[in-house]
């Protein structure tokens, strides 16, 4: 019997595909690593990325519907925060990755 060509499962990388290709997207990225640590409104993350409302509101819906994201109402207001710890490494490893680069430059 030979062994596989990667310790990675078909299944896993089919979901990790379907959310990097999601979160191929600035905005979406600036999104993820806004909402990661606190709860933010469509108002909040549109000002604070300088997004319009319906661009945020696009990406935003498309992350929830992929499972990156997770909303809960409150009053009048919906919250968004990362609800995939898959987002979380992620974003972790861009950290890390960003800080060893521009040390090299």
């Amino acid at each position: 019997m030979t062994e596989p060509l990667s310790e990675l499962d078909d299944d896993f990388l089919k979901e990790v595909s379907t959310i990097i290709k999601t979160m191929g997207h600035p905005d979406r990225l600036r999104i993820g690593e806004l909402v990661r640590v606190n709860e933010h409104s469509v108002k909040d993350i549109q000002q604070a990325l300088g997004l319009s409302q319906p661009v945020t509101s696009q990406h935003l819906r498309r992350m929830y519907h992929q499972g990156i994201l997770t909303s809960r109402r409150e009053g009048h207001r919906v919250l968004y925060a990362v609800d995939s710890p898959l987002i979380e490494k992620i974003l972790e490893c861009l950290k890390e990755t960003q800080a060893e680069v521009k040390g090299r430059m």
